[in-house]
């Protein structure tokens, strides 16, 4: 019976400790946006946001039919923390790796994938509409 007591106390104690230290969510804005390829409207692009000052979230979102796409970082469409972002783009398809496992794969082979050469943007203090990202 003394076994079971220290049992339950360790266990409250983990719970305790474990569920004091999380992530808060940052405040964000309304951020959409718009992605051109070869001038024309491009859906199923992952577009995602690499923030330039400290901050443990990566805000993203997926355009659909017009390539319009709306930001989600702590919850679906909430928008981005605002600041200074580079921005990538990944056109995903379903596919096989190497061993026949189901994965997806980038069609644009990283093209516009990389934060270092990826554009700049700045997400303001209010609802903000990015420029249309014109990829070629």
């Amino acid at each position: 019976m003394n076994t079971n007591r220290v049992v339950l106390v360790a266990l409250v104690c983990a719970a305790v400790v474990g569920c004091g230290g999380g992530l808060s969510a940052p405040r964000t804005v309304p951020t959409s946006g718009t992605v051109l390829f070869k001038g024309k409207p491009a859906e199923g692009v992952k577009v995602t946001l690499h923030p330039k000052f400290d901050m443990q979230f990566t805000p993203n979102g997926v355009t659909g039919k017009g390539g319009r796409f709306i930001l989600s970082t702590a919850a679906p469409v909430d928008g981005a923390p605002p600041g200074e972002y580079s921005v990538t783009f990944e056109l995903l398809r379903p596919g096989a790796d190497q061993r026949g496992l189901d994965t997806e794969f980038d069609v644009w082979k990283g093209r516009y994938a990389n934060p270092d050469t990826a554009p700049k943007v700045t997400v303001g203090s209010s609802a903000t509409t990015l420029e249309p990202f014109r990829l070629d």
